[in-house]
């Protein structure tokens, strides 16, 4: 039996040291932090219904998953990492504002597995010695032969596929806020943008376009794409309000989309169309597959340019945003489409993030504390440390009045042993007896006190008088021992009813300002506002931290007073009875 227990130990020995390698593994030790990414690809979130393979996502940072101040200026130390810590995956920076503190960065995945919530990678940051780790032109595959993110406040869009396209010619507003960073504003009179024919942009072999627009009204049929040549054309446009695509072949054949699907006004959507010969030409909206049609011929050779926001002759000029161009000479799935929509849209469906974990740690919860210090704001760390003062204060108030009573309740003690074998009442007074701390001694030589002073005024026998006097003094002598007794415990009561208040007042100002913070990001997820929120219900849990400790000690020190008060009660009693009896003693 204990060769058998010892085997079991040693197989539960090796279990763990596995799982504390696996938990220990760290991609590079350059590195001080890292967090997981986890993909939902289920109903519950992007819904994404098929495998995709290097697939290009948009991973927003903001104060509400990140905290910018771990990494450098301009994020050259970020990297990511697949699930098993191996592969480092290309990636390219949009925006990195540290001002802002928004970050704007595209990941290209290996691969997205359909109807699962298990898939992950890691971001890692945190190295101050780290160069740029940044590659535009691979983030994207192969058949991504145009990749507009209109970052640029001036001059031509640059393309940041691998192919370099060349915008020959554009018109248009630039740098203006949009869904993904900064986007293009076209006011369909002469707007748009031309990018030259070349070899890589040839759709014969199929297309994919995408996009995200905006319209604020009607349009009278324009364009977002055109491309035309003599053996047809390629339109993509917005007729009104609905979005329509159509493609011309060398046969004079026309396969048209129908005008049914709706755009809602100042509101942005992401379009995707694909086209393939003798295939389909299918129209997205959202993700969603909205109409398709069978393209009985070959699409046509192009031979101009190709036209964003208006026709090759300056007719059908668009008016509205857009932002995210892309052009592939592959036909996409809707999975693509869909995945499109949930990682680069405001809504977070498809991401979101772990906690933070330091240097090769193990992901386990030690670690929540210090995300939640790190996200801690200004106006938190204000009612932070009010509330610590108070803590403080209540704290020394509470030992120096349990030290106190203490001492009183000993020497309470003794003199009453002394008291109670007396026969003279007044014989036990003497102010070097060492009973500075005891209240029933106070009020003892309050009482002898009192009866010396008559009978040397004269009043020695007068006993009424002598008595009246004693009593009195004894209960302003009452009096002063339990103002004593109770001083500083308002301190106490303060913590109890003012800490929890003053932790509410930073949760909500807390709440307030993520919110805040949510709406200049552009994205509202549970993942997204969790840290901020768990950050400003930090100044209710001070709250807590305050006022439970300082309720149980007020609790104690208040039964410990009542007690002593009682005492003093009773011994004014018997002092008084011992003085009346004793009128031949006085």
């Amino acid at each position: 039996m204990n060769k058998y227990v010892g085997n079991w130990i040693w197989l539960v020995l090796l279990l763990f040291t596995l799982a504390a390698g696996d938990a220990s593994a760290w991609w590079n030790d350059g590195w001080q932090y890292r967090k997981k990414i986890h993909f939902n690809t289920t109903t519950n979130g992007a819904d994404i219904k098929e495998n995709l393979t290097d697939v290009p996502i948009l991973i927003r940072l903001h104060t509400g998953n990140f905290n910018f101040v771990d990494a450098q200026q301009e994020g050259q130390d970020i990297r990511f990492v697949s699930s098993d810590d191996t592969k480092l995956l290309k990636h390219h920076i949009e925006r990195y504002d540290t001002i802002d503190e928004m970050a704007l960065i595209w990941v290209k995945l290996p691969r997205l597995s359909a109807h699962t919530d298990q898939d992950f990678i890691w971001m890692y940051y945190g190295n101050g010695d780290a160069m740029g780790g940044q590659d535009a032109k691979s983030t994207f595959d192969a058949a991504h032969v145009a990749v507009f993110h209109f970052g640029e406040v001036e001059g031509n869009p640059q393309d940041q596929s691998a192919h370099g396209q060349t915008v020959t010619d554009f018109a248009g507003g630039q740098g203006l806020p949009a869904v993904i960073g900064n986007g293009l504003s076209l006011n369909g009179a002469g707007d748009h943008m031309a990018i030259a024919n070349s070899p890589s942009l040839s759709f014969i072999n199929g297309f994919t376009f995408s996009a995200w627009l905006r319209i604020s009204q009607p349009q009278d049929d324009a364009f977002l794409l055109h491309a035309s040549s003599d053996n047809g054309e390629v339109v993509i446009g917005v007729d009104g309000t609905k979005i329509y695509s159509r493609v011309g072949t060398a046969n004079q054949n026309l396969f048209e989309t129908d005008r049914s699907t709706d755009l809602s006004l100042n509101q942005w959507h992401h379009v995707m169309v694909t086209a393939d010969s003798h295939q389909r030409l299918t129209l997205y909206l959202d993700g969603l597959e909205m109409f398709y049609t069978n393209i009985e011929d070959s699409l046509p050779e192009i031979s101009g340019d190709y036209l964003v926001g208006a026709a090759a002759d300056g007719s059908h000029g668009f008016f509205g945003e857009l932002d995210e161009v892309r052009l592939s000479t592959s036909v996409r799935p809707q999975a693509w489409a869909r995945t499109a929509f949930a990682s680069q849209g405001p809504d977070g469906l498809l991401y979101s993030f772990g906690e933070e974990e330091v240097g090769g740690g193990s992901g386990m919860p030690v670690f929540y504390l210090g995300a939640i210090m790190k996200n801690i704001t200004l106006d938190g760390w204000v009612v932070i440390g009010l509330l610590i003062l108070l803590m403080v204060v209540s704290w020394i108030v509470f030992l120096s009045k349990a030290f106190y009573l203490f001492i009183v309740n000993r020497e309470n003690r003794s003199f009453s042993d002394s008291f109670k074998g007396m026969d003279n009442p007044l014989a036990a007074y003497d102010p070097e007896n060492g009973y500075d701390n005891s209240s029933l001694y106070n009020l003892y030589a309050t009482g002898c006190q009192a009866v010396r002073n008559e009978k040397e005024n004269g009043n020695a026998g007068d006993f009424e008088k002598i008595i009246k006097s004693f009593k009195t003094a004894l209960e302003e002598g009452f009096v002063k021992e339990s103002k004593h007794l109770n001083s500083r415990i308002l301190v106490l009561t303060l913590a109890i009813s003012g800490g929890p208040f003053l932790g509410l007042l930073g949760t909500v100002w807390g709440v307030m300002n993520t919110f805040a913070a949510l709406a200049a990001a552009g994205e509202a997820n549970i993942m997204a506002i969790a840290p901020g929120v768990a950050s400003a219900l930090s100044t209710t849990v001070f709250g807590l931290i305050v006022a439970i400790p300082a309720l149980f000690a007020y609790n104690f020190l208040a039964a410990n007073i009542k007690n002593t008060t009682a005492d003093m009660a009773v011994f004014i009693d018997n002092f008084t009875l011992k003085v009346e009896n004793g009128n031949q003693t006085i």
